[in-house]
């Protein structure tokens, strides 16, 4: 009677292994969608960091541009003024030159 139980869970382990989805299968293509890997968590901690800009916050990037948010017009203006001297420390960080732009938009 056990060995008919056993063969049963093992039965029903494979069975439901088979159906599930990992967490990582789910979430990779959604971060990548969104320019979350580990470049985007790099520049985030760079950014706050070392750059000092107050206010801006990074709500992403993709192909090169990172995406900010702010509330204030003078921020905009300094991240515009600085867009150079930001993204060549950016990319030393990174170790590449993967960033080509800044985009900031009020919010």
């Amino acid at each position: 009677m056990s060995s008919f139980l056993e063969e049963k869970q093992k039965q029903y382990k494979t069975a439901r292994k088979s159906n599930l989805t990992t967490v990582s299968e789910i979430l990779e293509p959604i971060k990548k969608e969104l320019g979350l890997d580990e470049d985007f968590f790099t520049v985030a901690k760079v950014w706050d960091k070392e750059l000092g800009i107050e206010g801006v916050e990074i709500a992403g990037f993709k192909s090169g541009t990172i995406f900010a948010q702010t509330a204030s017009s003078a921020a905009v203006n300094d991240i515009m003024i600085r867009k150079k001297e930001i993204l060549k420390k950016l990319n030393q960080y990174l170790g590449k030159t993967k960033l080509k732009n800044i985009k900031v938009s009020i919010k």
